[in-house]
């Protein structure tokens, strides 16, 4: 008798846990119910798990290792946005993805659900035939490993369907995003035809953080009448993309001079950027970050004069003796975006903003330190939006599972940032 009390209390915990899971999934939608949807482009999505060493211990090739605990989760580039999007409240979130089949695919598109919604997640989700990755992240007393598995082919019919689900959205975007690499027999041109697909207006914000398909993307949103979008990426993957060699090693830091003859040298490679991109989000590990404001090419020029703004990153070494930097640059990628976006929000009455009251107050707060280094309403927003995804990816690295972070130390961390200063 006692035995069956114990199975009835524990059915009923893990019942109400489902429900207020669900319960607080349905309520974010409500809040952002007037708000158009944000698009997340995450087509190669995974299996994270986490393997956790015993604690001192170090990763030592060839000898065998004991986890302390092994953890499961959602990975993925675009999936790391989405969840930490919701560690902001941040609701109307959609992936366009695929979710592989198998007891991996099932385990992800079943959190996923718990996250976003049934009806977010049938929206863009589409499930090929092939089997779903895993990525196992090792975490040491001192550094995180990753292995990444190789992903599931997906077939003609796997994109098709997904470019027949974007057709048929009826409501505008109000912000795009695409995340990282694809999986095989995606064509070069597929985020370049993604973005053609999507139903964006003049206002419509796009954050880009991958280096594949950019030539064709980058065409494909120079003929559209959005113009406000952010390539971010990493100082060594500017440097590689537009073959500038780095005088120190890809773990120091990068000098101005060589990030400014790397941007030069990336806008004369891709000519359709100078005529799509609003500015280059640079990130660089430990080292300062940079935000590069484009103008507009003038008629006699063909490249358009560019502003750099460095902003000062946290120093973490402080703050934890063990850190978790997988999924960072995923998360400042969300925070940026989600930032802009209620940069962009505050002017218009007639909509809720995106993120909560709190947020919004620290975001004017920093706001008002980029008033002394620009008058350009447009770049202040950007550099503010950019300053405020560096916090969210620094609080990330606190947390053991990927791009989860708390809001309050994510603007703790804001605070302490330290002003931009116009280089």
């Amino acid at each position: 008798c006692h035995e069956q009390k114990n199975i009835i209390i524990i059915d009923f915990t893990n019942l109400l846990h489902n429900i207020m899971r669900f319960l607080l999934a349905s309520w974010i939608a409500m809040q952002h119910q007037s708000s158009s949807p944000t698009v997340i482009v995450g087509l190669n999505g995974a299996l994270q798990k986490r393997f956790v060493l015993q604690e001192n211990a170090g990763l030592i090739p060839g000898d065998v290792h004991r986890a302390a605990s092994v953890q499961a989760g959602v990975g993925g580039k675009g999936q790391d946005v989405a969840i930490a999007l919701s560690c902001l409240e941040y609701g109307g979130t959609q992936l366009a993805e695929f979710i592989g089949s198998g007891a991996e695919g099932d385990f992800v598109y079943a959190a996923l659900e718990d996250l976003l919604g049934s009806e977010s997640m049938e929206s863009l989700t589409v499930r090929p035939k092939s089997h779903m990755r895993t990525c196992t992240t090792i975490v040491s007393s001192d550094t995180s490993t990753e292995l990444v598995e190789p992903s599931g082919a997906v077939t003609e019919d796997d994109i098709n369907a997904l470019f027949q689900k974007l057709e048929d959205q009826k409501e505008e975007t109000a912000a795009l995003c695409f995340m990282g690499s694809m999986p095989p027999n995606c064509p070069e041109n597929m985020y370049g035809n993604i973005y053609q697909r999507v139903n964006k207006g003049s206002s419509t914000l796009c954050l880009v953080d991958s280096v594949n398909g950019l030539e064709d993307l980058f065409k494909a949103m120079a003929d559209s009448p959005c113009k406000k979008a952010i390539l971010k990426l990493n100082a060594s993957e500017l440097c590689r993309l537009a073959g500038v060699a780095k005088a120190s090693n890809e773990a120091d830091g990068v000098t101005l001079a060589e990030l400014e003859k790397a941007v030069s040298a990336f806008l004369q490679k891709y000519q359709p950027a100078t005529k799509s991109l609003s500015g280059l989000a640079i990130t660089d590990g430990k080292y300062p970050a940079h935000l590069v404001a484009l103008d507009t090419p003038s008629e006699t020029t063909s490249l358009p004069a560019f502003k750099t703004y460095m902003i000062p990153v946290v120093d973490l070494s402080g703050k934890s003796s063990l850190l978790y930097p997988i999924g960072a640059g995923d998360t400042v990628a969300a925070g940026t975006l989600a930032a802009w976006r209620s940069y962009q929000m505050l002017s218009s009455s007639d909509e809720t903003n995106c993120l909560d009251g709190e947020v919004q107050g620290a975001l004017k707060s920093y706001l008002d330190s980029t008033e002394k280094i620009t008058p350009d309403t447009d770049v202040q927003h950007m550099v503010s939006a950019f300053a405020f995804g560096l916090s969210c990816g620094s609080a990330s690295c606190l947390k053991e599972e990927n791009s989860v972070f708390d809001t309050k130390e994510a603007l703790k961390l804001l605070n302490s940032m330290g002003s931009p200063k116009a280089l």
